[in-house]
């Protein structure tokens, strides 16, 4: 390479391959771990690196590995699994007498989240020969790890941990995990975006693909949310990030009406001249309650401040609704893009809970999807006055700042970001 900038064709090198955003992380964190591949190859020049890069599969996977920082523990988001196991008793398992029903966890990064998709279908009550978890990441370590299936206490992070009593074994790593729950998964190291992760269309009833598709640039998210839809069936779910909810609106995806869940289905996937095969999916109860596996929260009834004031009388005061409940019936709103109403039900729990970082947080991503950018940033710096160290109203601040084209308080806020995450102190096992 002569007379171009390395660094610039090293991130267009990793946005080819790995369809990877560099302002999505940081452009100084990949250049950090430009840094430290190189140190570890010997390399000094950075254009000569680059042109290493360029013509290595085998250089290129070793870069990969050292920016792919896995960030990850079991039943992380709890009501999605929660959701799955009851979806997948009370409706997929009555209308499928025979056959299997097919799951897909893409990245699985070092297993915790395929391990708990199996662990809450079979608390649910789906007999083992009725399901298979396919699992794909691009990491040949982190997929080296999920096969031994041993875990340290960072790993267990939920609330509940009674999972890991039924589950695991105590051993000399940490954890070992049961191989009843290790069988039902099968490991593929593969990149999302190239052809060997290709699947049969319709062949998938859920695919996990959470917190990958907001470090994509524009072609790499529509090429894979293209793929997705292709590969799940009519009236299967797709779970994402929190913060994926407007990509998946984008690529004709709508919420499943279950708080906290981030699940989405095809939109109009039955015509609108049939009759419904079936009640929309709204599990507000479990079928089965299984100790360690946190179930969704009932909808919130949202307040008509208009008619209480014509009352003549108040009714007697109701038992305070947690502040947990009223921000899962907010979410599940904002999901849905009924923003002014979950605006008013993060209003409700200021008032009746006081300011917490979260509601001013949710109060935050609101606003960013009512494109009011100003406003955003007033609620994320609220959240850091209350939470200095909240990694991700961080991270969606340097966001707005690269919007507006600050590229210096962009990169200081994700620095300050990154210090946060690596100091973040491991959880102690009980």
């Amino acid at each position: 390479m002569k007379g171009g900038d390395p660094e610039r064709e090293i991130e267009a090198i990793l946005s080819r391959g790995i369809g990877l955003d560099a302002q999505s992380i940081g452009v100084s964190l990949v250049a950090a771990a430009v840094r430290a591949r190189m140190r570890r190859r010997g390399f000094k020049d950075a254009a000569a690196y680059a042109e290493a890069l360029a013509a290595s599969e085998t250089e290129f996977q070793g870069l990969v590995e050292e920016i792919v920082v896995p960030e990850t523990w079991f039943f992380r988001e709890p009501a999605a699994f929660a959701l799955l196991g009851q979806w997948a008793v009370r409706t997929w398992l009555p209308e499928h007498a025979f056959g299997v029903l097919r799951i897909l966890s893409a990245p699985c990064s070092t297993g915790e989240e395929p391990y708990s998709i199996v662990m809450a279908l079979l608390d649910a009550g789906l007999p083992p020969e009725r399901f298979v978890v396919e699992a794909v990441d691009i990491s040949g370590a982190a997929l080296e790890k999920a096969h031994g299936a041993i875990y340290g206490r960072n790993a267990f992070r939920a609330a509940s941990l009674e999972f890991r009593e039924r589950y695991f074994r105590k051993s000399a790593g940490g954890w070992r995990l049961d191989e009843a729950v290790r069988t039902q998964v099968r490991f593929r190291q593969v990149n999302v975006l190239g052809p060997a992760f290709a699947h049969k269309a319709e062949e998938l009833d859920a695919i996990f693909c959470r917190n990958m598709l907001i470090y994509f640039d524009a072609g790499a998210r529509s090429r894979l949310m293209q793929t997705l839809r292709t590969m799940l069936a009519p009236h299967g779910m797709l779970f994402l990030g929190h913060a994926e909810g407007g990509i998946a609106r984008e690529f004709g995806f709508e919420p499943v009406p279950s708080p906290m869940t981030f699940a989405f289905r095809k939109s109009q996937a039955v015509p609108a001249s049939a009759p419904p095969r079936r009640k929309p999916v709204v599990l507000a109860a479990p079928l089965v309650r299984k100790p360690g596996i946190p179930q969704p929260l009932p909808p919130v009834p949202i307040p008509a401040p208009a008619r209480r004031a014509r009352a003549k009388a108040e009714p007697p005061a109701a038992a305070p609704v947690s502040v947990e409940t009223l921000l899962a019936e907010a979410g599940r709103l904002a999901d849905a893009g009924r923003l002014a109403e979950a605006r008013a039900v993060c209003d409700a729990a200021l008032k009746a809970h006081g300011p917490l970082a979260r509601t001013y947080y949710l109060l935050g991503l609101i606003a960013d999807a009512a494109a009011d950018p100003e406003g955003a940033e007033t609620l994320y710096r609220k959240t850091l006055y209350l939470e200095p160290d909240h990694y991700e109203a961080l991270i969606q601040l340097a966001l707005l700042e690269k919007k507006r084209g600050d590229a210096k308080a962009a990169r200081q806020l994700e620095e300050r970001a990154e210090r946060v995450r690596r100091r973040q102190p491991e959880v102690p096992t009980p």
